[in-house]
């Protein structure tokens, strides 16, 4: 019977990505009853991890949550472990490249990495997409299902304001960086204005270190009345300060866009998202109910959708409504118990008031 297990991956704080997701699926498991112990790779150097895996042996179940240098790195080891029979493994592959790595490999590595990633019980990519292309290649050797990025629903549901009249307020939460299409979003926000729309935008985030797009960001939101810039949001103010807000804006274009946690956070808040149709986006974002989606770089249709919601009250409140029907979706209790079904489908023998605990949950 499997009550404890050792989970290997980046964990925060510090925050990364898939550090808050590993926090919150530890956070989610511990609630319905399992034992997790984390051993956290943004803390613990590769060889301290390979020695804590060649050392122990007091575990029957691991979660290996990382992306590539770690994944690769601890996988092989952890496989020697998992075709035992009563050993059990689950991986949950961060960011949204991982198909394309092991294509990338060459022929004998690419084989051994498959038959690797076959002695876990089941892999969780974070989308619809990402699973199948894994199907692909994995055909029935591992159970494949999706785990999406999950957040904590916030204590206080806030209700759609009533802002007829008002300024819509825009809000991006995120790397202020050139990839994550920051200077379209500003673009699209001018015209928006410069058209009569009524429209405020703030934005929050951090520049990468020495990144000389940094002082171009600053001079272009500075010259644009009601852009406003306020530095990076601690992890914990995201959801409430979103709920101050109108809606989301997300004009990705990073070609490593996996399942971003924001996008679930601002679902949380009651954001409506305005995403560009990039990467996974589509699976997040349904287009005309929880947001709007569009093509990359194209300013004008993210600018038209600015306008759009500023002008249309009922409009604006009706995707709003949507966008916290989509949150509760994501939400820590109900993912977390859907990754407690899978696993015992898989063959984890967990305890039965563990399994009733998240049938419940994912019914919420």
């Amino acid at each position: 019977m499997i009550r404890e297990v050792l989970a290997i991956g980046p964990r925060s704080p510090p925050i990364t990505g898939p550090g808050l997701k590993n926090r919150y699926i530890q956070a989610g498991l511990e609630t319905h009853g399992l034992d997790v112990h984390w051993v956290n790779t943004l803390e613990t150097q590769p060889r301290t991890v390979v020695e804590l895996l060649h050392n122990t042996v007091s575990y029957d179940a691991y979660i290996l949550s990382a992306s590539t240098k770690v994944r690769l790195g601890v996988a092989p080891l952890l496989a020697t472990k998992l075709r035992a029979p009563e050993v059990h493994g689950a991986l949950f592959p961060a960011g949204g490249e991982f198909a394309d790595e092991l294509r990338a490999l060459p022929g004998p590595l690419q084989r051994f990495y498959r038959r690797t990633f076959s002695a876990f019980d089941g892999v969780y990519p974070q989308t619809d997409a990402l699973r199948d292309d894994l199907r692909g290649l994995f055909g029935d050797w591992v159970q494949i299902r999706t785990v999406p990025n999950l957040r904590p629903l916030p204590e206080t549901a806030q209700s759609t304001p009533d802002r007829t009249g008002g300024t819509l307020r825009l809000a991006y939460v995120g790397r202020i960086k050139a990839s994550k299409g920051i200077d379209d979003m500003l673009d699209a926000y001018e015209r928006a204005s410069n058209a009569g729309a009524d429209v405020v935008l703030d934005i929050y985030g951090h520049f990468l270190p020495e990144d000389p797009y940094e002082d171009r960001f600053l001079d272009q939101c500075s010259r644009l009345p009601g852009a406003r810039f306020h530095g990076k949001l601690p992890n914990e103010d995201v959801i409430p300060t979103l709920q101050d807000a109108d809606a989301f804006v997300f004009p990705t274009v990073y070609d490593g866009e996996g399942f971003p946690g924001a996008l679930v956070e601002a679902f949380a808040a009651g954001c409506p998202v305005l995403a560009t149709d990039w990467n996974f986006n589509a699976d997040i974002v349904t287009d005309g109910v929880d947001g709007r989606l569009f093509e990359p770089h194209d300013v004008a249709a993210l600018s038209g959708h600015i306008r759009e919601l500023a002008a249309d009250q009922a409009v604006l409140a009706d995707l709003q409504d949507a966008a916290r029907e989509t949150g509760r979706r994501y939400s820590v209790e109900r993912v977390s118990g859907r990754i407690l079904q899978y696993l015992a489908e898989s063959g984890w023998e967990l305890p039965t008031p563990i399994v009733e605990r998240a049938n419940a949950a994912t019914q919420k």
